[in-house]
């Protein structure tokens, strides 16, 4: 039997009927009794479906809320940091977001996206020379000053390392957002 939305709210329905009537049950029954001890379990036979709302309430606020992506696709690129990157491991990348990484300096990380799809870099010569376009840059520029060092993540997985080689002047008003 496969699990459709429908089926999940009868299931929710009844076990909701079944902690009414277990704190039904409870509330008259002698205590101690078998009676009562029924309706304890049945009270906690409600538990489960209490996660359920939960996913279900966040499913539908998610769907009305979408995340926006963080830097916008109709922006052109901004080069902020001109920077070399060596990958670490085996090159095989799977499918990486279009040039979306984070950089991590010491525990800090900083979102960013290179001037070219991530695993063209992870698949091409190594060491690369590549412009970085920081999501933040006012916040992020005082940590990657000229030869910092520090790692690239993709997701939560590392994938390579990187050092600073130039840093460019940003433009008034530029990474307030």
């Amino acid at each position: 039997m496969k699990a459709t939305p429908h089926r999940r709210q009868v299931i929710v329905a009844v076990l909701l009927a079944l902690a009414i009537a277990g704190a039904g049950m409870r509330q008259w029954a002698d205590n101690p009794s078998l009676a009562r001890d029924i309706g304890t379990l049945l009270l906690v036979l409600w538990l489960p479906a209490v996660g359920n709302i939960v996913a279900f309430a966040i499913g539908r606020w998610r769907a009305a809320h979408p995340q926006r992506p963080p830097f916008n696709p109709a922006a052109a690129f901004q080069g902020h940091l001109l920077v070399e990157l060596a990958r670490v491991g085996p090159a095989g990348a799977g499918a990486m977001d279009a040039g979306l990484c984070t950089l991590v300096v010491g525990r800090e990380g900083f979102t960013a996206r290179l001037a070219q799809p991530l695993a063209l870099w992870l698949t091409g010569p190594q060491p690369a020379v590549l412009q970085v376009q920081l999501l933040r840059p006012t916040l992020a520029l005082p940590r990657l000053p000229l030869g910092a060092v520090f790692s690239v993540l993709a997701g939560t997985r590392p994938v390579g390392t990187g050092r600073v080689l130039e840093v460019q002047r940003l433009v008034d008003g530029e990474g307030a957002g």
